[in-house]
């Protein structure tokens, strides 16, 4: 893929619109993980070092589309935080025509979804974010699956587009992946199998082995014929699994935990026994470790999604389990998805991890094999010119 890179171009004086993602878990108005805002700080840097203005767009949240802010999803949180990185003022608005006359050298727009159009990519919107700079610069390698105005949109009203230093991290990570050594591991988890089903069956035709857990193996498991009580599960989508666990690379857990509610006290037991009142939480430490030959053979392993309801304690050994035979493992490991990274920061791996990637649904893309819309607007600017 031919894309321009940021270093191209003379910033000295220029406008930069980077979209960034700055998409970060809030609570009660304070920033939980600085992770996405971090690995953005080195684009932010490079542009106000080399004398660049910079105008930072980034969604966060799933606000409605109203043209107003809505607190609970304004970005003030993270423009307080980048004010401490950087020691200088940052300017917040709602009001792009407010950006022409604002002589700052870091300015902020508020949450990008605040305004009509985004999501629809409508032209007007991506024509008034184009009007606003020089350069356009695209790091949120999270938001690269989707046509919005603020990540597709407006490359076709400015003169320059190109990528920022953590998307081009982000492809070199990735690239990785398709030549990698092998044998290659995947593990995918998640809540369901409707969301992963092509992605599923894409792994399993270029993997060695493909672990499932979480809703995913429930389902396949419910297909089998098996009682898997109250698990969650998706019956509609049982042929499929049927025909996914028919391959001989897929691993499929013999062991879960189980309770009948997530106030009860956690059983381990064998996928034959569960009775009706059951619901499976998590995968079991067992089964992981009858399996920790296949994570110590492996060249390259990637995961993405956890193995059962990580967020409480007594459900997460499980995928505590697998985070740490990855970290323990000598191959070259790529994990992806805001959970994915959660559970493995839980199990305190993160620092083991060859390399963590900031996106869900992009990086769920990429390794199917599906374009990424944004990513194919940069390289078609980069062409006409």
């Amino acid at each position: 893929m031919h894309l321009k890179d940021l270093t191209e171009y003379q910033l000295s004086g220029k406008r930069v619109l980077l979209r960034a993602d700055m998409n970060v878990p809030l609570r009660h108005g304070t920033i939980a993980n600085t992770e996405r805002i971090d690995r953005s700080l080195p684009t932010i840097k490079y542009i106000l070092e080399e004398g660049g203005k910079v105008i930072l767009l980034s969604h966060l949240g799933r606000p409605e589309e109203t043209g107003k802010v809505q607190e609970e999803f304004s970005l003030k949180p993270v423009v307080s935080y980048l004010e401490e990185k950087f020691q200088r003022p940052i300017y917040l608005t709602d009001n792009l025509d407010s950006l022409g006359v604002i002589k700052g050298q870091f300015m902020v727009v508020e949450n990008i979804r605040f305004f009509k159009g985004e999501k629809s990519n409508d032209s007007n919107l991506a024509k008034k974010l184009g009007s606003l700079c020089d350069i356009f610069v695209l790091d949120a390698f999270a938001a690269s699956h989707r046509e919005h105005a603020s990540t597709t949109g407006v490359t076709r009203f400015v003169d320059h587009a190109c990528i920022g230093f953590l998307i081009r991290e982000e492809l070199k990570a990735l690239e990785t992946i398709e030549k990698a050594n092998r044998p290659i591991l995947a593990i995918l988890g998640g809540a369901k199998i409707s969301s992963k089903l092509s992605l599923i069956n894409a792994l399993a035709n270029k993997v060695d082995h493909l672990l499932l857990g979480g809703g995913i193996a429930n389902t396949c498991l419910g297909s089998k014929g098996l009682e898997i009580g109250r698990s969650l599960v998706e019956p509609s989508l049982y042929s499929e699994a049927r025909n996914l666990i028919e391959k001989d690379n897929v691993l499929l857990p013999n062991k879960v935990v189980v309770a009948p509610n997530k106030e009860s006290e956690p059983r381990e037991v064998s996928v034959n026994t569960l009775k009706k009142e059951d619901c499976i939480f998590d995968i079991s430490p067992l089964y992981i470790d009858s399996i920790k030959k296949t994570f110590a053979e492996a060249k390259t392993i990637i995961w993405n999604g956890p193995m059962g309801f990580f967020e409480e304690d007594k459900f997460s050994l499980g995928t505590k389990a697998v985070a740490e035979l990855i970290s323990e493992s000598e191959a070259y490991s790529v994990i992806g998805g805001g959970d994915t990274i959660a559970a493995a920061a839980q199990a305190k791996v993160l620092d083991s991890i060859n390399y963590v990637s900031t996106a869900g649904g992009a990086f769920l893309n990429y390794l199917e094999g599906k374009p990424l819309p944004a990513l194919l607007a940069l390289e078609e600017k980069a062409l006409e010119s």
